[in-house]
């Protein structure tokens, strides 16, 4: 079953190109593919690599987040931005083999935040 952002892309793509009256046969052409791969991009039944999204960006000339329109970005959890000695300390955690001394880290900073919210 198709992704529902492959489907998304593949809309916009066809809008995007039935927009400009560009067949897929030209689209196609455009990017040295034949008009049936564009069909199956359109429907969302193949994904689009990145560079092709470029391409085709490009030879419709439209930035490529026009080709992202209506996604929702909402269902990713946003990064959390980490001060470097929190970095620091993170990469540190994760070069640690021992599950046991993995555990002893978390169980010390779960004691030391929550003495430091009492």
């Amino acid at each position: 079953m198709p992704d529902p952002v492959d489907i998304l892309v593949g809309r916009n793509v066809r809008q995007l190109r039935a927009r400009r009256r560009v067949s897929q046969l030209e689209l196609g052409e455009a990017l040295g593919l034949t008009f049936q791969q564009i069909q199956k991009y359109e429907k969302g039944t193949n994904r689009v690599s990145a560079s092709k999204l470029h391409q085709i960006a490009v030879f419709l000339g439209v930035e490529i987040s026009a080709l992202f329109e209506g996604a929702e970005t909402s269902q990713f959890p946003s990064k959390v931005a980490l001060s470097p000695e929190a970095y620091e300390l993170a990469v540190n955690y994760d070069r640690l083999h021992s599950p046991a001394g993995k555990e002893a880290v978390k169980t010390i900073l779960t004691l030391m935040s929550a003495e430091k919210a009492a």
